[in-house]
Order: C-alpha cells, then sequence, then structure tokens
C-alpha cells in the first residue's frame, strides 16, 4: 500500500485505479524481488498464462537494468516498482507496470562502457509490448520526501472490460482534493486549489492548471500543453501531472 493511501484513506488497489508501490533491493536480488513483487498481484487480473511469462520477464528486465545502469555504487538505493491499470480505450484497461531510479539521465543503448549487453534487456520488453514502453522524469512514492529520478514503463492490454468499482469521489472539490493529496505525496506541495469559472481547480503558481468537471480531470500547462483524464483514472492523471512538473524543471 502506498503512503498516499494509508495517510488519506485513497483506495490503492489495482481493480480500483489504484498503485501498488513496492521497494527494490539494491543487490543481485533485485529481479527475483520484483518478479516476486509483482506476480502476487497478477492472479485477479484474468491473464493467461503466458502473458504472466511474459510480465514477470519484463519486470526481470527492468529491474536488471536499474540495478547495471542506474543504481548508486554505494549501495544505496531509492528503486521502486510501481503496478496499476490505466485506461487503454474501449472499455479496457492495461496494465502498467514501472521501475523507479534516481539516475535522472536517459542513456541510448550502447553508451554504457563496458557493457556491450546495454539495452538488450530493454529490446525484449519493445518486443513483448510492441513499442508499448517507455521512459520519463518523475519522483518516488515510497520516499519521504520524495526524491527525484525517471520511470521506466510498459504497458500490457487486459483482456478482460473494465468495470472499475465506485470507489473514487467524483465532484470537483473532492477529486481536486484526492488529487492534491497524491501531489504532495510526490514532493509537490507548491498546488493549491482555486476556483475557475465556477470549476474546482488547482494550480501551481508557475502556469499549470488542472481543472475537475463531470468527473475528469484536465489541465494546460503556461506554454498551452494540454490534456486530460477520466477521475478513475487519478493514478495516472498524477503521474502525468508530475511528469510535466518534472520536465519542465530539468
Amino acid at each position: 500500500m502506498t503512503k498516499a493511501a494509508t495517510m488519506c484513506e485513497i483506495p490503492w488497489r489495482l481493480e480500483d485505479g489504484g498503485c501498488a508501490a513496492l521497494p527494490l533491493p539494491a543487490d543481485d536480488s533485485i529481479a527475483h524481488v520484483a518478479r516476486s513483487h509483482v506476480t502476487a498481484l497478477l492472479s485477479a487480473l484474468g491473464l493467461s498464462v503466458q502473458d504472466v511469462h511474459d510480465i514477470k520477464l519484463m519486470v526481470s528486465e527492468l529491474a536488471t537494468n536499474v540495478l547495471q545502469h542506474a543504481l548508486p555504487q554505494q549501495g544505496s538505493t531509492a528503486a521502486e516498482l510501481w503496478v496499476y491499470q490505466r485506461a487503454h480505450g474501449h472499455g479496457r484497461d492495461e496494465l502498467v507496470v514501472k521501475a523507479f531510479d534516481t539516475h535522472r539521465d536517459w542513456r541510448p543503448c550502447g553508451t554504457a562502457p563496458h557493457r556491450s549487453d546495454h539495452g538488450r534487456g530493454l529490446k525484449i520488453v519493445e518486443l513483448l509490448t510492441r513499442g508499448r514502453w517507455g521512459h520519463h522524469p518523475s519522483r518516488s512514492r515510497l520516499r519521504t520526501p520524495a526524491v527525484r529520478g525517471k520511470a521506466t514503463w510498459f504497458a500490457l492490454p487486459l483482456p478482460h472490460p473494465v468495470r472499475r468499482r465506485d470507489v473514487w469521489r467524483v465532484e470537483g472539490p473532492y477529486a481536486t482534493k484526492d488529487l492534491q493529496t497524491l501531489l504532495v505525496q510526490r514532493g509537490l506541495g507548491h498546488f493549491q486549489p482555486a476556483e475557475d469559472a465556477g470549476e474546482a481547480a488547482l494550480t501551481d503558481g508557475r502556469g499549470l492548471t488542472v481543472w475537475c468537471e463531470s468527473a475528469r480531470f484536465r489541465w494546460r500547462t503556461g506554454s498551452g500543453q494540454t490534456g486530460g483524464l477520466p477521475v478513475t483514472d487519478i493514478t495516472e492523471a498524477c503521474e502525468r501531472i508530475v511528469e510535466l512538473c518534472e520536465s519542465s524543471a530539468a
């Protein structure tokens, strides 16, 4: 369970649109631990045996990539594994798995000295997800205070239509309060409530504004970049906003 779920009773279960955030060790057991974490979360998702096998393989590759290229040599770690669902379209969800580390830079395959296999595991992820993977700047979920870094992710469509439980507060003022709580947990405490043309909103005072109306978040940056997601995808909405803030701060 994430700290945000504990502190404000926001649902965290995968079927509710929440996020399971789990720590990863800074040693050779990282792949085994990551596989064990994700395997324990998959039983309720109706995945095929092949999908479970592929997910475990890809999780191992993400974790190994973190160990080889993103952990400090002294062995201290803020590496984390995140697992959640998000809307994929046509009434279905996709499973999202992310490995977080504190090494913000991304090096293309083959640039790491003395590591000719750099990127080989991510090519496996590329193949199994048909290109549905990537990386982006982010912030930790389990550390207090949150630390800056990046998340490397893959996504896999779930095989069944989604019927999310009615557990999220969808009214504008309450939904924005829940989102604000999640952002505070990620170290973004500068977002403040606001009213804009009668709509509940959050603003960071730097040009980024998030509104909630008709059970949907939408946002716009000072440069005019826009986006939006339903309240049931609050985990993904928070992650997108964190990414926007971290990208502008880079």
